[in-house]
């Protein structure tokens, strides 16, 4: 799920609670038209795919996902029988045309070589991964004799298909380098369907030995060659990822990566306990079961190099973790996630350690003996919040080359809340974004550490023992680096030498501690080389930046990122980078005007997206004359909590806008910016009313969505009805919001409508039907006291979910309110059901009926009975309502019948003896309390 939602978003996701995955997800689909991919799949569990397929359900109709398995089972569990298609092999001319591409490529093809190669090919059987992977092959030499030798194979001999394609594969293999045959087979560690991250992957093969460091290149660039050889040659398949490569292996080349690891292999989901033996060599657990866990303990396998245990969060008993310690020749540790609160001190035992994963465990402290380690080289211990330091002796491990001791950073998650709609929500999130966790300072010694090519985290402590910034400059740091001021340091003097001049960083983040004295020349000696990528500066105290930024001497910079700056009075002339595409503001109260001191004299030629967040003082933003085009890429704009901004400047690619908790007056800005698809307001708290021409020239607009805005009292409709592609409209939480424009109804293409938490709407109950019938999914609020919906719901011919209360506005309280897959209606203030249905529906759709809270019912309604669809029936807090109709037992596609707080139901229906029980009996499905 993660996976999709990263592809949908176009941004890396570094969240774990699944619930917050599924809530940003069906966000970013909800009301789109989406085709969902999901490529070769395995994974047989059909508790999954309903978490997945749930959360996929919030596209507008028309989407589609299409899975391709060669699994029997997985077919029938994410589709049904009519959308099952049986793939056929490629015909003899596409077959032959996927082989020349991969054998030739763009080279002029040899016609002799080509000749063979028509031969080869009509013996692959139409298998599209054969044709890559001999045409990757035989891409490597046009030595005709070899191409022939290819043709007269014994392996066109073997009469199974299956085993056919395989030895095709072995063929490919076999020309293989012998470290790249051993660190494609490392991929037999992994499932069917795994992602691996190649970073991780290549640290995995140095640490066993795999690759080395050759002449001028050092192990992890040799690495790199043998990964993107083996994706070259179609033995790995990327993955689209946002900031780090990722690979997985196509089955077929799992089922070779397997058949040739023989049983050096083990992996808890593929294999049984037995196979264990002392050839095992490589060990993974996927399990969370303590048993499975003793039973591979008790096989010993003495000779292990890896173990790795996902276990994710479930805790890993410290015995248990000390069984694997007994392991001498363990050279990789990958246990993230389990956790670990303590760490063995027999851990120094381990002399082969090369490789070690702690992340995202409870650990507090590491035991001295990990200093003991002689050959480790790759430590990672991130987001260990609770980490309060590292062992003093860090400085003598020689060998490392890795060392990873990030914490969590609570400003990067605060965009992923952006579904709360209430800013002092906000509040607690903000508080612990300023709460100092775990690290506070690293220990002496680090410029002892002259292997080490990347330190995830540097944190600068003033305390007995602190390691001094300055033990940086003589470190050979690449990659992502973040520098973190604790809040007690003082010691700002590095004496004007630029320590990180010297290093190639693609990434830094700086966090100072707010201390306007000495922040400017702190941040003017940690002055970056300028082949930088990212910049991130957070809680800034001096009123100025120094001259390499004010300059943009950092020219390649792509993202920038100025955080709780809340005393600068002039942001740098980011306009000047040329290959700028994110720029994010926040919380930088001494800005009041944005121009051309802003813009500089680029005017931002590359940036996509922009954000603007916090910046309480900030009244105008202006237009900069002397800039031939002013964000002329610009697709994303989010203006946060600017509450005295007025305006902004014309932007002519603009496609994204939200703008969130600012004043009213900032929308007259918003009639020209005509390329936008989607605009976004919320909690406009001084918004009455849209400003005249706000949205009447806005043409191309697909999405449109006002939430909170409290003091709306009504729309334009005159303007509305020029939004002639809108197709998601969305209304949420405007109390006082008394009608609802009828032009809605003329929106053509209008699909997705949600009108909620709008308690005084007044909408005429005819034209509200026409609306609702031209939709292909709305989630609708009423109240019956505004909106006399009686004799009119026979008349809706989508709706799926029905909803009455007879108390107002109580829908929040019930779960069916907010889904994503259905036409949802909800009632209050309805205390008489009779009449809702004065005639048989046309066309009943109807599925869910919830009924709650109407104290008077002592009936049901006799149109009950005309619903033929309904499956689910859910009745609470009916406390007069005494008896069922006999038509219920009729209803043919009934399944689930729930009672709560009706004491007379509930007698009438008790199981076996209660009078109304041979109605319900026969349903699957019955709750009664």
């Amino acid at each position: 799920m993660k996976s999709v939602l990263e592809l949908a978003t176009s941004a890396s996701v570094n969240i774990s609670q699944i619930d917050l995955v599924r809530q940003n997800l069906e966000k970013a689909l909800s009301g789109k038209k989406f085709l969902l991919v999901l490529d070769d799949v395995w994974n047989k569990d059909p508790f999954e795919w309903g978490k997945l397929k749930a959360a996929l359900t919030c596209g507008t109709r028309g989407s589609k996902i299409l899975v391709t398995t060669r699994s029997q089972q997985v077919s029938s569990i994410m589709g049904s029988s009519n959308t099952i298609h049986q793939i056929q092999q490629l015909s003899g001319d596409d077959y032959l045309y996927l082989f020349q591409q991969f054998a030739f490529g763009d080279q002029a093809v040899d016609q002799n070589l080509m000749e063979i190669g028509e031969k080869i090919a009509k013996k692959c059987g139409g298998v599209p991964l054969a044709a890559i992977s001999l045409g990757s092959m035989l891409r490597i030499t046009r030595d005709e004799t070899y191409w022939s030798s290819v043709l007269n194979s014994e392996i066109w001999q073997l009469g199974n298909e299956e085993d056919q394609v395989l030895a095709v594969l072995k063929l490919s293999y076999d020309t293989l380098p012998l470290r790249s045959k051993k660190c494609f087979a490392f991929a037999s560690l992994f499932s069917k369907n795994d992602i691996m991250a190649k970073d991780e992957l290549i640290k995995l093969w140095i640490a066993n030995g795999f690759v080395r460091s050759e002449g001028n290149f050092n192990a992890e660039t040799a690495g790199n060659r043998v990964f993107d050889d083996l994706v070259l040659r179609s033995f790995f398949l990327l993955v689209p990822s946002q900031d780090v490569i990722r690979c997985t292996i196509h089955d077929l080349m799992h089922d070779l990566a397997r058949s040739v690891s023989a049983d050096v292999y083990w992996n808890s989901e593929q294999d049984s306990v037995e196979n264990i033996g002392k050839r095992t060599y490589h060990l993974k657990i996927s399990l969370s079961e303590e048993s499975s866990m003793t039973h591979v303990l008790g096989k010993k396998p003495l000779y292990l190099r890896t173990f790795m245990s996902r276990r994710v969060y479930s805790p890993l008993r410290t015995n248990m973790f000390e069984g694997f310690l007994e392991l001498k020749f363990l050279r990789s540790i990958d246990l993230p996630c389990n956790g670990i609160i303590e760490v063995p001190t027999s851990i120094g035992n381990l002399i082969h350690l090369r490789y070690l994963n702690l992340s995202r465990n409870g650990i507090k402290v590491l035991p001295d003996s990990i200093t003991l380690l002689p050959n480790l080289q790759y430590l990672d211990l991130s987001f260990n919040e609770e980490l309060q330091e590292l062992p003093e002796e860090l400085g003598n491990m020689q060998s490392l080359r890795e060392l990873d001791c990030r914490h969590l950073d609570f400003q990067e998650l605060l965009p992923l809340f952006s579904h709360i709609q209430n800013i002092q929500d906000l509040d607690l999130l903000r508080a612990l974004s300023h709460f100092n966790f775990g690290l506070t300072h690293m220990p002496c010694g680090l410029s002892r550490l002259t292997n080490l090519q990347s330190l995830g985290a540097f944190y600068a402590g003033d305390r007995t023992g602190a390691c001094s910034i300055i033990e940086l400059e003589d470190l050979k740091l690449h990659g992502e680096m973040n520098i973190i001021f604790s809040k007690d340091f003082t010691n700002y003097s590095c004496g004007g030498r630029k320590i990180l001049k010297n290093k190639d960083l693609n990434e830094l983040r700086l966090e100072f501690n707010g201390s306007e004295r000495y922040d400017k020349e702190m941040l003017d000696d940690l002055c970056p080389n300028k082949s930088l990528k990212k910049l991130s500066i957070c809680n800034y105290g001096s009123r100025q930046f120094p001259a390499w930024l004010m300059e943009s001497q950092l020219s390649n910079l792509v993202e920038v990122s100025l955080k709780n700056c809340r005393g600068c009075e002039h942001i740098p002339p980011f306009g000047n980078l040329q290959f700028l595409k994110k720029l994010d503001l926040r919380s930088i109260n001494g800005i009041t005007h944005m121009g051309v001191e802003f813009h500089g004299h680029g005017g931002f030629p590359s940036l996509q997206e922009l954000i603007l967040n916090e910046l309480y003082n900030l009244e105008e933003w202006l237009e900069s004359h002397g800039v031939d085009e002013l964000f002329p890429k610009l697709q994303s704009l989010k203006i946060f909590a600017c509450p005295r901004l007025k305006s902004m400047p014309r932007l002519p690619t603009i496609q994204y806008l939200d703008i969130f908790w600012c004043s009213g007056s900032l929308l007259s800005c918003v009639g020209r910016l005509t390329s936008l698809s989607l605009l976004r307001l919320v909690e406009m708290d001084d918004m009455t009313s849209l400003p005249n021409g706000c949205i009447r020239n806005l043409t191309s607009l697909t999405t449109f969505e006002i939430q909170g805005c409290k003091q709306l009292q009504c729309l334009p409709g005159d303007e509305m009805q020029h939004l002639e592609i809108i197709r998601s409209l969305t209304i949420y939480r405007c109390n006082n919001l008394a009608s609802f424009p009828s032009e809605v109804g003329c929106l053509g293409s209008l699909r997705s409508l949600s009108l909620r938490g709008c308690p005084s709407i007044k909408v005429q109950p005819e034209v509200l039907v026409q609306i609702l019938n031209s939709l292909h999914k709305f989630q609708i609020e009423i109240c019956h006291k505004n909106v006399d919906i009686r004799r009119q719901l026979q008349h809706l011919h989508t709706l799926k979910e029905l909803f009455i209360t007879g108390v107002h506005g109580r829908y929040k309280n019930h779960s069916y309110i907010g889904r994503n897959n259905a036409t949802q209606l909800g009632i209050c203030c309805c205390d008489e059901l009779e009449s809702l249905i004065t005639a048989e529906p046309t066309s009943n759709v109807l599925e869910e009926l919830y009924i709650d809270e109407i104290f008077k019912l002592t009936t049901l309604p006799d149109w009950l009975r005309h619903l033929e669809s309904l499956r689910v029936l859910s009745i609470h807090n009916c406390s007069e309502l005494g008896l069922l109709p006999r038509g219920l037992k009729n209803l043919p596609m009934l399944e689930t019948f729930r009672v709560s707080n009706c004491p007379q139901l509930k007698r009438r229906c008790e199981r076996e003896i209660g009078e109304d029980w041979p109605i319900i009996s026969h349903l699957p499905f019955i709750d009664i309390s």
